[in-house]
């Protein structure tokens, strides 16, 4: 059987495991990034105007923010009728529903374009983002661009990781017969590269991905990916992972490397 690796977070490594498995292939797997809550000041500003219904959206951007506002004691009850809960993508929307929280948008397109085009007459509304410490400023920019008030709330940082384990992955990638590697987030792709810079040349390392099929989850992803001169190759119409996972195999079974 052909082998994929994939890089992604601790959290989802094991469904993600099981997800390329059922293709029928073998699977290295690494967490190069980990998630670590952060205690923002804002949170209880937050959490102070939402229950006083004065919070017309609040966004999520990721899974990992919902897990955390759920540590810090968010619940269904706290959220008005009138403040709309916008998911980014169908991962953000399971973890919240799974909270018992209702989603009450979510973009055709599972990014911050995507929100901005689902958002577009927002001015004079008061909209809370909660994400991590690394997600773009154009989202909030643009927001205000249209005269929304937009306040942040870091919910998490991340930290790279480069022990034994992910040097394993890495060295199998860059000298062994993996067909695909799967990039999850931007994250992760600089997660990749740092830790890779430890133990090869970086043109090393781009050119042992060049020689592969690379998958990447979005845009923004992809963009990072390019940044260090890879060139991608996959990158899904909806940006979930099952959906890379199927694009991948669809261009492995046409390249009859599946």
């Amino acid at each position: 059987m052909k082998t994929l690796a994939i890089i992604r977070p601790k959290a989802q490594l094991a469904t993600s495991r099981r997800l390329v498995e059922a293709y029928g292939y073998n699977t290295i797997a690494a967490s190069l990034i980990e998630v670590i809550s952060v205690i923002d000041q804002r949170w209880q500003t937050f959490v102070e105007e939402l229950r006083q219904g004065v919070v017309d959206y609040v966004i999520l951007t990721s899974a990992n923010g919902v897990h955390c506002s759920i540590a810090r004691g968010l619940t269904p009850s706290d959220i008005p009728a009138r403040t709309h809960v916008v998911a980014i993508g169908p991962k953000t929307q399971q973890a919240l529903q799974s909270a018992g929280i209702r989603v009450d948008l979510m973009p055709q397109e599972f990014s911050s374009e995507g929100i901005l085009q689902l958002l577009k007459n927002v001015a004079y509304c008061n909209i809370w983002l909660l994400r991590s410490a690394y997600g773009s400023a154009s989202l909030v920019d643009e927001l205000r661009r249209r005269e929304a008030v937009v306040n942040e709330v870091t919910m998490y940082s991340l930290k790279q990781l480069c022990g034994p384990a992910q040097r394993k992955v890495i060295r199998s990638i860059v000298e062994g017969d993996v067909v695909a590697v799967l990039f999850t987030s931007s994250m992760t792709v600089r997660g990749f590269f740092e830790c890779a810079s430890r133990l090869y040349d970086r043109n090393v390392s781009t050119q042992a991905l060049d020689a592969r099929i690379v998958g990447a989850i979005g845009r923004p992803t992809a963009a990072a990916l390019s940044s260090y001169g890879v060139h991608v190759d996959v990158v899904p119409a909806q940006a979930t992972f099952t959906n890379l996972v199927a694009s991948v195999h669809r261009m492995l079974i046409d390249q009859g490397k599946a």
